[in-house]
């Protein structure tokens, strides 16, 4: 295959996406809507499994110098604080678990995507059309100098949950949920981060709270049906009372730190297909948007790049390496989906079934409650290896 890949969206999965292509030898067009990256959203909990492929690109380093690694995830009772579970999230081969700003990871990630030479970054690129052939696929993108046509041996879009790309194909769009997201930022207690990160359970709600900017700051984000915390009314005001009655620490952090805003939720249909044709792939949020009821959405973008970047390397059929990497990803994201359904009833239990599932937490063993994870984050990325079906560029873009 020659001719550079085009991958719409730079985000976390589009950029990890191009810089995971560059490492086979491929040349990269990456188009971005938006005129800039603006530091935007809260914190991210980074996984063993998604660090694995960032580890692998070499920013491991950057990434724990500005992140917070945790050793387990405390659950605990949302009404009175009082510690459910510790569920141990270190991987057994030192790979850690990382809490940190969405705005640090995507500037790592950008700088890294800047520093590489196979990759040409666009920004204020919005798609307004596509046209898939036999040998390419046809770009029409708007920009502030005009309507620009591209043609591309290969379309990925990473244009997250509302993607044009989708939106081109005539997929359905996402589905709105019930909950919308509420999130603080403030202040680290006396100069002190917190040790792990903790998660709040209540009926109506939930709560998770880690420390992010090298543990400077704590984020805080509650989870909550619209119907008792509406969108249209969020501010920190409408968070304290939703909050009344709940464990004091959680009030604290609201008073004391700064309203982020309040994003409604959806996912996207999990009938979507992962690819189109020969030409086409969808990654993270554009082909599977879900809840984050298992911190995995990010990860989850991060995985599906590794994965089509080796399948691409494994083969000049991209046919077959779309197939493939489809094939690859299915099951494990239908068990990660299941995953969210799953911690959707255990997190929100009324009275009963929360004094049944905190007695089962206290008495299963930390062992077990990790193995129980094991399949999640033991993951390992497939092998990405340099192919020479491109020379790259002779300056850097």
């Amino acid at each position: 295959m020659t001719g550079s890949i085009a991958v719409a969206g730079a985000g976390v999965a589009g950029l990890t996406m191009a810089l995971c292509l560059a490492r086979t030898g491929r040349t990269v067009s990456l188009y971005e809507r938006a005129a800039q990256i603006e530091p935007v959203g809260a914190g991210i909990q980074l996984s063993p499994n998604a660090l694995r492929v960032l580890t692998g690109l070499g920013l491991l380093p950057a990434l724990e110098a500005l992140g917070v690694s945790a050793r387990h995830v405390t659950l605990r009772d949302g009404r009175t604080g009082a510690r459910l579970a510790d569920i141990p999230v270190l991987a057994g081969d030192g790979t850690p678990y990382l809490s940190i700003h969405r705005a640090d990871l995507q500037e790592v990630l950008l700088g890294a995507a800047r520093a590489e030479p196979r990759i040409t970054l666009s920004f204020g690129a919005r798609l307004t059309g596509l046209v898939p052939g036999s040998d390419g696929i046809d770009l029409s993108l708007e920009t502030a100098d005009g309507t620009l046509a591209r043609r591309h041996p290969l379309l990925v879009a990473a244009d997250g949950l509302n993607s044009a790309v989708a939106s081109a194909l005539g997929l359905p769009g996402p589905h709105r949920s019930r909950y919308a997201a509420w999130r603080i930022l403030a202040p680290a207690q006396d100069g002190a981060a917190l040790s792990g990160i903790e998660a709040y359970l209540h009926a109506r709600w939930h709560a998770v709270v880690y420390p992010v900017h090298g543990g400077r700051t704590t984020n805080l984000v509650l989870i909550a049906p619209v119907d008792s915390l509406p969108p249209s009314n969020a501010d920190r005001a409408a968070l304290s009372a939703a909050l009344a009655g709940a464990a004091p620490a959680l009030g604290a952090l609201v008073e004391r730190g700064t309203f982020v805003g309040c994003w409604p939720m959806a996912a996207a249909p999990q009938n979507r297909p992962y690819t189109h044709g020969d030409r086409i792939a969808l990654l993270g949020d554009a082909a599977h948007a879900m809840l984050p009821f298992a911190a995995q959405g990010a990860a989850m973008g991060i995985e599906d790049a590794a994965v089509l970047a080796a399948a691409l390397s494994a083969t000049p059929d991209t046919g077959a390496a779309l197939r493939r990497y489809e094939f690859e990803r299915r099951p494990r994201l239908a068990r990660v989906l299941r995953r969210v359904a799953f911690h959707d009833r255990v997190y929100h239990m009324g009275p009963a079934g929360a004094l049944a599932r905190n007695l089962v937490m206290r008495l299963t063993p930390p062992a077990r409650l990790s193995a129980g994870l094991s399949w999640l984050y033991d993951w390992q990325p497939p092998e990405i290896r340099a192919v020479a079906f491109e020379t790259p560029p002779s300056t850097p873009s």
